[in-house]
């Protein structure tokens, strides 16, 4: 039998041989956006509900997300517009039922699958502060989306508990998505370390279906909306000097949601899988959090409450989110 050392460089070796392409894409697509960039961004943000000390994989547990941004050509932009700006996301988000360790097909409330995407975006920022975001994004779900390799490779490389219920995981499936989002400035207090903005958006695709509005409050040194940390638009397409923010923000969110693959399986498929679920239609959202950012540096922390995706799900879910960028 293999040694306790041979054991985890073998649990080492497995997990990075199956996150290597999700890697290698992160990497090619920074090194591509580099090479036109006039001005870039790296971005990490990890979500998981091990942020909030409960020690506990359950609904949404984890998401890994790695971007980079760069601004546009400034000879680009309209008299009205006071910034533009084009990412890409590379990133994998990971559902568990209530718990990660599931021994019957009954005790799965909510559908185990894994969801890992390709994001493009480019954002639009005006002088009057408003702004508008058009989104395309290519994804699967099921076994491809390696969440269970993934889950189970971290778990055994940090001694954790042993996993259990990923026989159950919904089948393979791709799509494509096509999102725009539109919001605007609302209020500011002339002291300016109070504002109040709203932000809509309408997703349309074969993974996702779906309409939102939000409010988001935010106190503190705060920036306009084309100049902000929270709207990721510190990168300035006419090479501006940005000061420094501080601030914490509320954003209370409402969804409609007509689609969602990771509950409902692939749209065209027959076999979705062991296990799917309809999604409760209306869903309620409340997020709370802090963002830094000094010069080049942002950093940002995050707490997400919502109710139920499933009506029969056992509980409501709630996870922290960490994130950290850098300009160059």
């Amino acid at each position: 039998m293999p040694t306790s050392a041979q054991q985890h460089i073998l649990m080492a070796k497995n997990l990075y041989r199956t996150h290597r392409l999700y890697l290698t894409l992160a990497l090619l697509l920074s090194f591509s956006l580099f090479s036109f960039a006039q001005q870039s961004e790296l971005n990490f943000q990890n979500d998981n509900d091990l942020y909030l000390l409960n020690k506990q994989d359950q609904y949404y547990t984890n998401g890994i997300f790695f971007s980079i941004r760069k601004t546009a050509d400034s000879a680009l932009l309209t008299s009205t517009e006071a910034n533009r700006l084009w990412g890409i996301t590379v990133a994998q988000q990971m559902y568990n039922a209530y718990t990660a360790q599931i021994h019957y097909i009954e005790e799965v409330d909510r559908p185990i699958t894994a969801y890992l995407f390709l994001r493009f975006n480019m954002d639009r920022f005006f002088a009057n502060e408003t702004f508008v975001s058009l989104i395309g994004e290519l994804g699967t779900i099921g076994r491809r989306a390696l969440g269970r390799q993934f889950q189970e490779g971290v778990h055994r490389a940090l001694n954790l508990y042993e996993i259990a219920g990923w026989e159950y995981q919904l089948n393979n499936a791709v799509g494509v998505n096509a999102a725009v989002q539109y919001g605007g400035l609302l209020f500011r207090n002339d002291a300016q370390w109070f504002d109040l903005s709203a932000q809509g958006r309408v997703t349309l695709g074969l993974n996702h279906t779906d309409a939102s509005i939000a409010s988001v409050f935010r106190f503190g040194r705060i920036n306009p909306l084309h100049q902000s940390a929270y709207t990721s638009s510190r990168l300035q397409a006419r090479g501006e000097a940005v000061d420094n923010e501080f601030f914490f923000f509320y954003q209370p969110q409402l969804k409609l949601v007509g689609y969602d693959a990771t509950l409902q399986g692939g749209i065209f498929l027959r076999d979705k899988g062991p296990v799917t679920h309809t999604p409760s239609r209306w869903m309620s959202y409340h997020q709370f959090g802090f963002v830094y950012a000094k010069q080049a540096l942002t950093l940002r922390m995050q707490y997400m409450f919502y109710s139920k995706e499933v009506p029969g799900m056992f509980f409501r879910h709630r996870y922290g989110s960490i994130g950290a960028g850098y300009r160059f």
